[in-house]
């Protein structure tokens, strides 16, 4: 809700102020002043909303204070009447050229001005209005919430209490409003609002950051107990089901916490701090809350800079694609590589990718790096197979960049524009890419497939629902994860957790790939259990394209005679 306006009087005449507050009362907060200096220290202080200036006025003229209020940003917004008994249309001009919106001419019209000030105060508010609320849930946007945290900051400075703020993210909101449309969205969101307001005491503000972040600036606890206590409370009432036109719709919501002065000084770095506990919060699941620290902090700002400089690398082109063999021992020789990314430093060093994906998915930069993995990696096949090495290359496809909407035009650009056969073309998908929308997913892979594109589930056996994946989708390959593998010769689990997948693979005619085979008393059990496609250190570890092609034209011992 608006706060109550403030009209500041300025008026030489104590009786005219005495007898124009008294036509303005009941319209705001009035406050008066009898000369310029004195209008311009209560404008700085109480920052009025409208002001009604005296124009004659000893020492500092009325223009003056205008001009004054006009070039001070926090007082600029204000709505400036000006009040004189001079009727040359020179004076109305000079008033408007200095910012003012009205005039009122002496003797005043008691009703009239009390008429004006209000149509103004309407004008005003309305502007308020969409500059700092939110059209959808009517509370206060990120610009409104900080000018109060600001004042909040100062306050409490003085008083030496503590200001607690709350950032606030909605679990599963996306995933609900692509699905089931934007009015069940709004509704949700606005029900959130409505609840937050709930939440919240008479010195608090509920705020919309927009899309599905909110902010609760709270001004009523005592201490950080009271400031966690809170944040459970909010985070139960957010976590209820909502219901929108008779369907349950299950959000969630986790929040960071940043305090003052506890980690904070400012509105904006309070305002970071809220955000960089969020991101913790995000970490540890459903319905939790964290405060700020400064281990975190420096994690959201490593993070953000990690993202601009892959940004960056990812449009000069430097990152590297490296590939691995795949090695099919019942034929002694190479029949695919799968494509890794790497990411090379100026010091020498490579960024893994387990740092920098969770990165690239975070900021939607996957789907432009996954197709220059993709393209690259159709080059390199084009390339081996204009050398006599036809081999076939496997590209992983991450969940975001399979849900992408220009996915299939992407894979179809990579193979036109590299003239490989669609075969050669192997995508690695994880039970993530098949956890999502079951029909869609399912229309996406069986075009795939019908363009004579291959699937392959990565990492099979460590998802929650492998069998009814197996059943539902259209697939070609699986591949054992690697730390069954790794782990089959120690730990008689793994061992029967590998037999298993191999027997059902065999049952449901699809083709198999052990990942991280690093002995050959590992590549001896496999082929024993009937998986004769390998991949791991035994063979080759991740090498460039012209290494690789040196690779195919003289495979290692451990393949030729395996």
């Amino acid at each position: 809700m608006l706060d109550q306006p403030i009209i500041l009087l300025v008026d030489d005449q104590a009786s005219d102020l005495r007898v124009l507050g008294q036509a303005l009362e009941g319209l705001g907060e009035i406050h008066a002043a009898t000369d310029g200096q004195t209008a311009l220290e209560l404008a700085q202080h109480y920052r009025p909303d409208v002001i009604l200036l005296d124009v004659d006025m000893p020492l500092m003229d009325g223009y003056s204070v205008c001009e004054q209020i006009k070039i001070d940003p926090r007082l600029a917004h204000a709505v400036v009447i000006f009040v004189t008994s001079h009727r040359q249309t020179e004076h109305e001009l000079r008033a408007l050229k200095l910012g003012g919106a009205d005039f009122l001419h002496k003797p005043i019209n008691l009703p009239v001005a009390r008429a004006r000030v209000e149509a103004n105060i309407k004008h005003l508010r309305a502007v308020q209005q969409l500059a700092y609320y939110d059209p959808l849930t009517r509370l206060p946007n990120r610009m409104l919430l900080l000018n109060r945290v600001r004042q909040a900051l100062a306050s409490a400075q003085h008083q030496a209490s503590l200001v607690g703020l709350f950032s606030i993210d909605l679990e599963n909101f996306k995933a609900l409003n692509d699905s089931e449309g934007h009015a069940v969205g709004d509704a949700l969101l606005q029900e959130t609002a409505r609840r937050l307001v709930q939440c919240c005491q008479s010195s608090d503000t509920a705020s919309r950051a927009g899309g599905q972040r909110f902010m609760l600036l709270i001004l009523s606890c005592n201490n950080l107990a009271e400031l966690g206590h809170r944040a459970q409370q909010v985070l139960t009432t957010l976590c209820v089901p909502i219901m929108v036109a008779g369907t349950r719709y299950d959000l969630g919501a986790c929040a960071g916490i940043g305090t003052f002065p506890q980690d904070s000084q400012d509105a904006e770095s309070l305002h970071e701090h809220a955000d960089a506990a969020l991101y913790e919060a995000r970490q540890a699941g459903r319905g939790q809350y964290r405060f700020f620290n400064a281990a975190a902090n420096d994690s959201v700002r490593a993070r953000h800079q990690m993202e601009r400089d892959l940004r960056a690398a990812l449009e000069a082109h430097q990152l590297d694609v490296f590939y691995q063999a795949k090695i099919d021992l019942a034929a002694h020789r190479v029949i695919g590589v799968e494509a890794l990314v790497r990411w090379p430093q100026a010091d020498g060093r490579v960024v893994t990718p387990d740092r920098f994906i969770p990165v690239a998915e975070a900021s939607g930069l996957i789907v432009p790096l996954g197709e220059y993995v993709l393209n690259s990696a159709c080059q390199a096949a084009k390339h081996w197979g204009e050398q006599g090495y036809p081999v076939s290359v496997s590209v992983n496809v991450s969940p975001i960049q399979f849900h992408d909407s220009h996915f299939e035009d992407a894979v179809q650009h990579a193979l036109s524009s590299s003239g490989i056969a669609p075969g050669q073309l192997e995508l690695e998908i994880t039970e993530g890419v098949l956890a999502g929308e079951v029909e869609e997913t399912c229309r996406t892979l069986e075009s795939l497939r019908g363009r004579g594109v291959r699937i392959a589930v990565d990492d099979f056996g460590t998802g929650y629902s492998s069998l009814a994946y197996l059943k539902r989708f259209p697939l070609d390959v699986l591949k054992i994860d690697q730390s069954f593998v790794r782990q089959m010769l120690l730990d008689p689990k793994d061992a029967a957790i590998v037999e298993t997948i191999i027997q059902l693979a065999h049952a449901l005619d699809l083709q198999l790939v052990a990942e991280g085979v690093e002995t050959p008393r590992h590549a001896n059990v496999l082929y024993k259990l009937g998986c004769y496609v390998m991949q791991g250190y035994l063979y080759c570890r991740p090498m460039t394209c012209s290494q690789m092609t040196d690779y195919l034209r003289c495979p290692p011992a451990a393949v030729a005679g395996a």
